[in-house]
């Protein structure tokens, strides 16, 4: 028998075991009623293809469960023709060889080879590590794995109730995409459901989801518009609060600037007119002072040409005194408002209130 036979046959059973499988499973055609009122194209959506039964069954290794790949899980072929994947294989291999070396001390390593049995028919198969690798590859479940691969089991959508069951069609009424099952169950076209294909609700719906395509665009346009002037006005508010920051900083600088000049005005003032009263009063000291070494001069002369007895001299001092005493020297006496010479100066601040309440409410910051 040529190797495409054996491939073939090999084929038949597989697909006989899993036709076997479905009619356990969902028991057979003959003992499910059937509606008579259900058309037959609608009863064709009930075919559908379980995708995990049929990975379970042909594309994961028997002994260790998991799916078959083109690499350390290869699907490796038996004389037996019964398939398993390498790693497992070379985990036989190991565990017999290991036995065998526990058995006898003639075997310092590993033998060569050592005998395997078939998990599933028990069929022993002589073998060293090479010739596991060399078994030939089960092309019949690569090509599997290759077509799942290109169907994309993970791009199909199942129904939530009907499990493994794809959204094939689609319910306008429910505006739901819904399986096969959902059709002649809970969707019946009797019952006022328009179920129509998947592809169908696309070609029928789509212009309507461009048309809202195209509104949604506009508008994301717009506030794409508005979101920039916003973004550009936070931008500017900060360079606009440094120029206001400025202006005012610069104004008061110049208030200030001007009440600093000012208080020097009066200070210089000030120290000007306290001068030249000081000067005034010195003036009048120099005058009293002469005027009281004159006196005290002609008065102890006086006083002692008496003491003494001495005529000639009391006459001489005397008239000498009473001249001095003729002379009238001008010192400006105390104002009316004082008993004496005390000097009174007085800072005149009557607008220092009107100057308060300018600034209160000086200046205004106004935003457009």
């Amino acid at each position: 028998m040529g190797e495409e036979e054996e491939d073939m046959q090999k084929l038949d059973e597989k697909l006989k075991q899993f036709e076997e499988d479905e009619l356990t499973t969902y028991g057979s055609s003959e003992n499910t009623p059937i509606d008579d009122d259900i058309p037959k194209a609608t009863r064709k959506r009930n075919i559908v293809f379980d995708e995990e039964r049929f990975e379970e069954t042909f594309l994961k290794c028997m002994i260790c469960r998991e799916v078959y790949d083109e690499d350390e899980k290869a699907p490796k072929m038996l004389p037996c023709h019964h398939t398993f994947c390498l790693d497992c294989l070379n985990q036989m291999f190991r565990v017999e060889g290991e036995y065998r070396q526990s058995l006898t001390s003639a075997f310092r390593s590993m033998p060569m080879a050592v005998k395997i049995c078939c998990p599933t028919c028990r069929d022993g198969l002589i073998c060293s590590d090479q010739d596991i690798k060399r078994l030939p590859n089960d092309t019949t479940i690569l090509e599997l794995l290759n077509y799942i691969k290109l169907t994309g089991k993970s791009d199909v959508q199942y129904c939530s109730k009907h499990k493994m069951q794809p959204l094939n069609f689609f319910c306008e009424p429910c505006i739901t995409p819904v399986c096969c099952d959902c059709t002649v169950l809970d969707h019946k076209e009797k019952n006022g459901h328009i179920v129509m294909n998947v592809e169908e609700a696309l070609k029928k719906y789509t212009p309507v989801l461009d048309e809202t395509i195209t509104e949604m665009d506009k508008s994301i346009k717009t506030v794409e518009e508005k979101k920039q002037a916003l973004e550009k006005a936070a931008e500017n508010i900060e360079q606009i609060q440094k120029e206001l920051a400025v202006q005012v900083r610069q104004t008061f600088d110049r208030i200030r600037d001007a009440i600093d000049e000012r208080e020097r005005e009066l200070f210089n003032m000030s120290e000007h007119e306290i001068d030249k009263k000081r000067n005034e009063i010195g003036d009048q000291l120099a005058i009293v002072h002469d005027r009281e070494s004159l006196l005290a001069k002609d008065r102890n002369n006086l006083k002692s040409a008496k003491d003494t007895k001495d005529i000639s001299a009391m006459f001489t001092h005397h008239q000498s005194a009473r001249e001095a005493l003729g002379r009238k020297v001008e010192i400006p006496g105390p104002s009316r408002a004082t008993k004496d010479f005390a000097v009174s100066f007085q800072f005149n601040s009557r607008a220092e209130n009107n100057i308060r309440s300018t600034i209160s409410v000086f200046g205004d910051v106004s935003f457009k």
